[in-house]
This record gives C-alpha cells, sequence and structure tokens, in this order.
C-alpha cells in the first residue's frame, strides 16, 4: 500500500484529493506549506509526493532540490502556465507536472505511471542521473499540452548527457529543441551543428572528423573538425538519416570508442561531447529496410523526443504569429500589429505541411505584402474547396481514408492493419497522429 503526501494551501484541492486518494487504498498525509511537508516528508518517507508549485512560504521546487535524490515520485501542480518552472522541475527529478484544475482523472493516470515505476525498480540498482545547471529553456513558444509535454521531455534529457534522438517533420524546430537541450546540459561548452544532408558524404567526412595537411588534394594545412570543435559540449547532427553508410560505420566506431581520427591521420583523439540527432524520417522503416544501421540507431536512440506537429498544437499558432511579428517588425521596421478575425481562422484550418517554418515564412511575407497595421496573409481556406473526383484527391486524403478503413474493418487491431497495409507499427501510429484517426472513426 502506497504511501502519498500531499502539499498544497488551497484546502478544497488538499481534501478532494485526500479523500479520492484513500478511497483508492492509499494511505495519505497532508501538509499546507515548506515547513510542514519538509518534517512530514521526513517522518514518513513517501512513495509519492504531489506537491504545489506556489506556496504560503515558498516555491516547491525548493522543497524538491532540497530532496534531490529521495527515492519518492514528485508530481509537481501549478495554476500557473511558466515553461521555465516547467523544465526546472523535471530537471530536479519531478516524475510529472500537471496544471490546475486538477483532474482526479489525470492525477489517476500520473499516479498509477508512477507506481508502475517503482514496482519496475524495485529490487533494482538504479544508475544516479548527473543532474545539470540549467538556463533558459530558449523561444519555444506555445502553451499548448503538446508543449508542455515537450518542455517536460527536454527537462528529462537534461538530467544528464545520453545520447538523444530528435524525430519531427520538417519545419517543427528540432534545432531549436537541440539548442535548448544544450543550455541546459552544457551552457558554458560550445553548441556545434552539422547538417548531414547538405555535403556530399566525401565532405561531410572531413566537416565531422578534420584532416590533416596532405590528407587529399587540396588539404593545404590540417584542419579541426566538428567532433573536435564541440569539445565537451553538443554535436548536433541533423538530417542524420541521410548518412551515407561509409559514415555511418565510423560515427558507430566514434560512439562505441568514444575516440576518432582526423581524415589522413593515425593519432585517436577523443569525443567527450553529447551527441544530439535529428531526423524527419522513419529510421526504424530506414532499419528494416537496411538503409540503416540498426546498431547505430540504437546508439543514437537512448533517449528519443519527439516534435509535435504544428496540426497538434493549433491553439498556439496565435501565439506564433504574435512572436514572429514581433521579431519582424524589429528587424524589418515595420509596424504590423494586427490580424483579422477571418485570417485567423484561415491560419486555424490550414493543414501546415510545412509546420512552424511554413508559419513563419507566411508570416514574414504577409508582413511584407501589408500596407498598414493589419496582417494581409494567403492562405488557402479548406471550407472552399471544391467537391472533387476521387483522381482530383490529393494522396494524403486518399491515404487517410484508406487507412482509417483498414482500422475500422480491423476493429483496430495494430497488428492486423500493419499486415493490410504493408507497414511498420511505429509508422502506423504516426500516420494515425499525422491523419488525426480515433478510434471512434465510424469508416
Amino acid at each position: 500500500m502506497p504511501d502519498i503526501l500531499i502539499v498544497d494551501d488551497d484546502r478544497a484541492i488538499r481534501r478532494s484529493l485526500e479523500l479520492h486518494l484513500k478511497g483508492r487504498g492509499m494511505d495519505v498525509r497532508a501538509a499546507v506549506d515548506l515547513a510542514d511537508a519538509e518534517a512530514q516528508w521526513e517522518e514518513a518517507t513517501p512513495d509519492l509526493v504531489i506537491l504545489d508549485l506556489m506556496l504560503p512560504d515558498g516555491e516547491g521546487l525548493d522543497l524538491l532540490e532540497r530532496r534531490a535524490g529521495d527515492s519518492a515520485r514528485v508530481v509537481m501542480i501549478t495554476g500557473h502556465h511558466d515553461m521555465e518552472k516547467a523544465v526546472r522541475a523535471m530537471q530536479l527529478g519531478a516524475f510529472d507536472y500537471v496544471h490546475k484544475p486538477v483532474s482526479v482523472d489525470e492525477i489517476d493516470t500520473v499516479l498509477d505511471r508512477a507506481l508502475k515505476q517503482i514496482r519496475e525498480e524495485q529490487g533494482a540498482e538504479l544508475a544516479g542521473l548527473v543532474e545539470s545547471e540549467g538556463g533558459r529553456s530558449g523561444e519555444i513558444v506555445g502553451r499548448s499540452r503538446a508543449i508542455l509535454e515537450l518542455h517536460k521531455d527536454i527537462g528529462r534529457a537534461s538530467r544528464g548527457g545520453a545520447n538523444l534522438l530528435l524525430l519531427g517533420e520538417s519545419g517543427t524546430g528540432k534545432e531549436l529543441v537541440a539548442r535548448a537541450l544544450h543550455r541546459n546540459l552544457s551552457p558554458d561548452h560550445p553548441f556545434v551543428p552539422v547538417n548531414c544532408s547538405a555535403l556530399v558524404p566525401t565532405l561531410l567526412e572531413s566537416e565531422l572528423f578534420g584532416h590533416e595537411r596532405g590528407a587529399f588534394t587540396g588539404a593545404s594545412q590540417r584542419r579541426l573538425g566538428r567532433m573536435e570543435l564541440a569539445g565537451e559540449g553538443v554535436l548536433f547532427l541533423d538530417e542524420i538519416g541521410d548518412l551515407s553508410g561509409d559514415l555511418q560505420v565510423k560515427l558507430l566506431r566514434v560512439l562505441q570508442e568514444k575516440e576518432f581520427e582526423r581524415v589522413g591521420g593515425a593519432k585517436p583523439l577523443p569525443f567527450r561531447a553529447t551527441l544530439l540527432a535529428a531526423t524527419h524520417r522513419d529510421l526504424e522503416k530506414m532499419v528494416e529496410e537496411g538503409e540503416f544501421r540498426e546498431d547505430l540507431y540504437f546508439r543514437l536512440r537512448v533517449m528519443e523526443i519527439r516534435i509535435p506537429s504544428l496540426r497538434e498544437r493549433r491553439e498556439d499558432i496565435p501565439l506564433l504569429v504574435d512572436h514572429f511579428l514581433a521579431r519582424y517588425n524589429r528587424e524589418l521596421h515595420r509596424n504590423v500589429q494586427k490580424l483579422s478575425a477571418e485570417t485567423l481562422e484561415q491560419l486555424l484550418q490550414w493543414d501546415w505541411p510545412g509546420n512552424v517554418r511554413e508559419l513563419e515564412n507566411r508570416v514574414l511575407a504577409g508582413i511584407m505584402a501589408s500596407s498598414g497595421e493589419v496582417l494581409e496573409m494567403e492562405i488557402p481556406d479548406k471550407s472552399l474547396k471544391p467537391l472533387r473526383g476521387d483522381w482530383e484527391r490529393s494522396l494524403r486524403d486518399l491515404e487517410a481514408e484508406h487507412i482509417a478503413r483498414v482500422l475500422v474493418k480491423t476493429g483496430w487491431n495494430l497488428g492486423r492493419s500493419c499486415e493490410i497495409l504493408g507497414i511498420s507499427r511505429p509508422t502506423l501510429r504516426k500516420k494515425i497522429e499525422d491523419h488525426g484517426l480515433k478510434e471512434s472513426f465510424n469508416g
């Protein structure tokens, strides 16, 4: 029977949670401030702690920091949408972060996950997590649930320097997330980005590893590579799915041996940086088709963060527009301030295949085209599309309809659906998310 400590100065919330959790058979204690909470935490050594962010005698983060290393799973609750504190909470070891008004169903879901983790870890010797001194999380604009989860992931990943794979469609902001991770992991060391699709393999090899003088025609002097320049910071390999087979082998060796050699050199050099890799491609499918090494895939994917598409966070569009307006007004010395209700509705309805990058480009084009304070933008209106025959429909629409039909016919049996569609389970899950398909879809 788990022991749980509730720390909240709101009597109604405290009492409601206390009654609900006692009804689930838990031993429940309650505290109203930090001093009371710390005394009870010391005395009871709870399994789970529900901790309010703002308390009469300080912030819950202060208590969380003082109890760092404790075995208790801590769920932070707050009425404030403060993304920096969300990241800080996850860095300090919080298990999750829940916003008020608190739903008992959401609390149940979070606590059930925590209890499952406790059961799985009982009797096991766990490796300690390295806490990092984090700065700001960067300009990741948004307050949607999807972005809150992304900030939680950044906080979790910022606890140590494990290799990390960033997944997301083109234009979602993978480098922005990588830079946020760098600021939390190693702000005093370099952030070194490399676009693996921008150079041919021979040039990319020299770019990554560096080269010695005379290593090849035109190598008139020694050049340090990105791996060396990254030092103890972060090496960010964007579009890792475009890495050639030869370079995949060489990168795998670097990750295994933690050392590399310059092109034309014989002296091993230490690789000390944290490696972040990103791609918009389905690496798991590429592994199945022999296009990407399985051993390298698992080396890169020690941890994984999926970055949401703009379709999954439409409620952030007004905030993003305001952000881009402010930025480009400042850079271009313009004064475009307003967005008509009609234009906003069109923005909210569009599918955004190019995600945040597409929105940014459209806002920039709109600023350049606007003659006054009102933003003038050309956005296709989905509601105005004429009815068309199948031959005029987009491949995306036909794919969504076919996948939905197969799922309905199989009763949403993902394994059977994958067999019929000829795709892997992760690919099917991704397509279900991309097309916004729900199990309630009736065909």
